[in-house]
């Protein structure tokens, strides 16, 4: 079985799902974009229309993706049309009641993975948390994470949201520590390629045995000294990263010690 799909967005989320999707044998029927740029470009590479305006949305497709940003979903709602289809949006921390009194059929298709339109990634695996307002959507929205090698886990709009919130600190925070040893490694006139093996083992000694078995440093040793003169390293560069080297390490050490 193949769904007809509408995708309303055109940024990383939606880039990806659709492109998944349609490579799989589904159908995109039409982009709706806020900028024709971006929709036109996502809708040749997805091989259908494009519209800029809400109220030419096809009222004849199976499926509604809403793959905007947090803070649009509510806007994006209240301009749909009256449609017979299911109307998902992909957010993490956008409870399903934002579609309340607006939307007949509607419910949650959200990717906990990272994405961006210069990389392709394999879906394989990756869960998809779903949440409906009607159990016979339940088949539809699985079956379609399951096209495209995914698994879906139910999950209410309040656990989403602690998924979510857990997701910022292993993913986007992560990845803003490895910006700033980026730039700590260019101010000192080394290439960051020296802290790649260490970054890869880090990750996967985290994901094999577990981060709170894996951690590492002098902050959990307790190690005054080096702890003191890194702070000083870091005073001659920045105040705001001595502040957050200092409250990280206080961090790491109280959530090994506790007390003590």
């Amino acid at each position: 079985n193949y769904y007809r799909i509408v995708i309303i967005g055109a940024g990383n989320v939606a880039w990806n799902l659709a492109t998944h999707l349609v490579h799989v044998g589904h159908k995109v029927v039409q982009v709706v974009g806020h900028s024709s740029g971006s929709a036109q470009k996502l809708a040749n590479v997805v091989g259908s229309t494009y519209t800029l305006n809400a109220d030419e949305i096809i009222n004849d497709a199976h499926l509604y993706i809403i793959a905007v940003p947090d803070g649009s979903i509510r806007e994006v709602v209240a301009k749909i049309p009256i449609v017979e289809g299911l109307v998902v949006h992909t957010s993490g921390s956008t409870p399903i009641n934002v579609f309340e009194g607006k939307v007949k059929r509607c419910g949650v298709f959200y990717p906990f993975h990272t994405f961006s339109k210069e990389r392709t990634v394999s879906l394989s695996g990756v869960p998809f948390c779903i949440e409906f307002n009607s159990q016979e959507d339940s088949a539809l929205l699985s079956h379609l994470a399951e096209s495209v090698g995914a698994k879906t886990i139910e999950m209410d709009s309040e656990t989403r949201s602690w998924l979510h919130l857990s997701g910022v600190f292993s993913c986007n925070f992560v990845n803003h520590m490895l910006a700033i040893s980026q730039s700590i490694a260019e101010e000192a006139g080394f290439s960051f390629d020296l802290l790649k093996p260490l970054v890869a083992e880090t990750v996967k000694k985290a994901i094999e045995n577990s981060p709170t078995a894996s951690q590492t440093g002098p902050a959990i040793r307790g190690d005054s000294e080096t702890i003191k003169k890194h702070i000083v390293m870091l005073s001659s560069m920045s105040e705001e990263l001595r502040e957050m080297y200092m409250s990280i390490s206080d961090s790491i050490w109280q959530f090994e010690h506790g007390e003590e």
